[in-house]
């Protein structure tokens, strides 16, 4: 396991959390608890940043690798959401950031 790796995906992880949560704070309906579901999104980015930076074993394409681990983590938080429209945001949004994370930290490490 590469440790250069594993901080700058996880960085990146904090990064795209902070973006995700600030992004959804609008999104959620009122009657809805709004920190936990704030801190789930938050915490689903920094496991994806973690995760993809543990996984540089997989030998297959940067690219290729970070969109399946952002499927998979992604759906995790995905699919209990129960509204098609706002899975699909939290799992596009989770390939685009695990293909950027995964990517950049397979250059700089």
């Amino acid at each position: 396991m590469d440790t250069k790796r594993v901080l700058i995906s996880t960085a990146l992880g904090l990064l795209f959390g902070g973006i995700c949560t600030y992004g959804s704070v609008d999104h959620i309906p009122g009657e809805l608890p709004m920190v936990p579901i704030l801190a789930s999104i938050f915490y689903n980015r920094v496991l994806l940043g973690f995760v993809i930076g543990i996984a540089d074993g997989i030998e297959i394409s940067p690219a290729l690798r970070g969109a399946v681990l952002g499927l998979i983590v992604s759906a995790a938080i995905a699919i209990p959401t129960g509204v098609i429209e706002s899975a699909a945001v939290i799992i596009a949004a989770g390939i685009v950031y695990g293909i950027i994370i995964d990517v950049v930290a397979t250059k700089a490490s």
